[in-house]
């Protein structure tokens, strides 16, 4: 949503609804989301900036009413203040609201933390996102247009094309390769092929948004890919798709937050079912045990020496063949016959509570499938809400929503990253608590060769990884947790919970890695 090419249009979208607008207020409705409000006239928009990393978006909408309560409003000091333009700087993606005393909102849309800031005197001011971190430092600075590159004819054509052109919309890349076969084009074709659309995106812009949710100029005869739907201008189309994302994304995780559980107690019952079904194997098993312990008592007189293991006595259940008898060591024969008698009734017990059960589960069983293929037919998040609601003690009930009983208590942090549960360790104690309560599919991340948290990904019992990006912003992560928290890179450990063991007398946080993969990445603080 934040490409340069994106931006060229959006700026002038921008330029002509706001400028001679009078900034109101701005402030932050919810985690991650910055709102000016401004009005021209008798005219009221909003401006709204997403900070989140999945769907950093700049766009102008409709006016809607603030929220008047438990808020925190933003660069109040220019309440009044009147736009004289908008604009982008020339070769990076940085969109600045120009007040008419020179003074500006500037909006960096890139990296890992974006972000707006009020600019005086080329020094932050005020700041949305870390303030303590930008305020009363300079502002950043555009980056200069490198010189054309020489091509490698070795080159493959993804570094072909963004040597060709730095600011080419990253997403569309592996789509072009694909249609235009530059696998297996020279390098020169490729950079043919990369002016031509280049300057399609210049002059002939198309707005889609593609099925898979992706913004595309590309007018649909040089991409053909298939369109979701196609917008007049760029700031519909972004609006669209932030809001599409947005709604998505906060399905997912909610989505997410109940399914896996729903899956893990039907696997729990459906293992129970086959455990009770093999009543009968249990009473031949009783039936055994029992003979067992008549043949024993039979032969009660016998002496046996301390230690021993096992006895072969005839079996005349079995046409007095021999059977060999295990026994415990430090009882006498009697004894071991009473053992066996025990072990009898406890089986005959426990197959009387398993057909008790049996009929309970079954039903718990079927109204769990009920739910799983509820849930899954849901597609909007107040069909989950009401859904919840419907749902809720019966839940409860099936024990799917127990979990949450201990959300507040857990010794370690709980954060979210991409839809996935992260839990992060406080310190050695916690990285105990954190690995000892992970479950063996879990993913177990920590910075190599230096002390940290131990980190893990929630996975369900899902034996599969979760997405690389997911690897790779909880890598970051886990580094950011450690004493590598300075470094331009760090390594980072990755493996599934299985694979680590704590050894015996270590110390609190010690673990020992059996099998592990590393990645190198830059650490990050988990955004909030």
């Amino acid at each position: 949503m934040n490409n340069f090419y994106t931006l060229i249009y959006l700026t002038k979208h921008l330029n002509f609804k706001c400028k001679e607008a009078e900034f109101d207020f701005s402030y932050s409705p919810h985690k991650n989301v910055w709102e000016g409000y401004l009005h021209n006239g008798d005219e009221k928009l909003r401006v709204i900036l997403s900070t989140h990393n999945n769907e950093t978006a700049l766009f102008a909408d409709k006016y809607r009413a603030p929220k008047k309560s438990n808020v925190t409003t933003f660069f109040d000091t220019h309440k009044g203040e009147k736009i004289k333009n908008v604009s982008l700087a020339d070769n990076d993606r940085f969109v600045t609201f120009w007040f008419h005393n020179d003074k500006k909102l500037l909006f960096q849309l890139f990296g890992n933390k974006p972000n707006v800031f009020l600019v005086e005197d080329g020094i932050i001011k005020e700041s949305f996102k870390d303030p303590e971190k930008w305020e009363g430092e300079t502002e950043p600075e555009p980056r200069a247009p490198k010189p054309p590159a020489e091509l490698n004819p070795d080159w493959k054509p993804k570094r072909v094309i963004t040597k060709v052109d730095g600011k080419f919309p990253r997403q569309l890349i592996p789509d072009i390769i694909e249609h235009y076969e530059l696998d297996e084009k020279p390098v020169e074709e490729i950079k043919k092929v990369t002016n031509k659309l280049t300057d399609a995106l210049e002059s002939r812009a198309e707005f889609r948004i593609l099925e898979n949710g992706h913004i595309c100029l590309l007018p649909e005869d040089l991409l053909p890919l298939p369109t979701r739907k196609v917008f007049d201008n760029c700031n519909e189309a972004i609006r669209y798709a932030y809001y599409k994302t947005s709604r998505e994304r906060r399905m997912t995780s909610r989505y997410q937050s109940v399914m896996p559980r729903i899956k893990k107690e039907i696997k729990k019952a459906k293992r129970t079912l086959s455990q009770l079904e093999d009543a009968d194997k249990a009473l031949e098993r009783a039936e055994k045990y029992e003979q067992y312990g008549h043949i024993l008592m039979a032969n009660a007189h016998l002496n046996v020496d301390t230690g021993t293991e096992s006895i072969e006595l005839t079996n005349f259940y079995d046409d007095n063949q021999p059977v060999e008898i295990s026994l415990k060591g430090q009882k006498s024969i009697a004894e071991n016959a009473q053992y066996y008698y025990g072990k009898s009734s406890n089986a005959i017990k426990r197959v009387d509570e398993a057909k008790k059960r049996q009929k309970k589960i079954k039903q718990d069983l079927q109204e769990l499938k009920k739910l799983q293929d509820s849930l899954a037919d849901l597609e909007k998040i107040y069909q989950f809400d009401d859904w919840m609601d419907e749902h809720k003690d019966e839940l409860n009930q099936l024990g799917v929503l127990s979990q949450n009983q201990q959300k507040d208590t857990l010794p370690f942090r709980r954060a979210e990253i991409d839809g996935y549960e992260i839990w992060i360790g406080k310190n050695a104690k916690s990285n105990d608590a954190l690995t000892t309560r992970a479950h063996k599919e879990d993913v177990w991340l920590h910075a190599r060769g230096v002390g940290g948290s131990h980190v893990v990904i929630r996975m369900n019992n899902n034996k599969d990884m979760p997405p690389r990006k997911v690897l790779l912003k909880t890598a970051a992560v886990a580094a950011w947790n450690s004493k590598a928290r300075g470094s331009s890179l760090a390594p980072v450990i990755i493996t599934k919970r299985k694979y680590i063991n704590k050894p015996k007398g270590a110390p609190a946080g010690a673990v020992r890695v059996q099998q592990e993969e590393v990645e190198l990445v830059k650490p990050m603080k988990l955004q909030s």
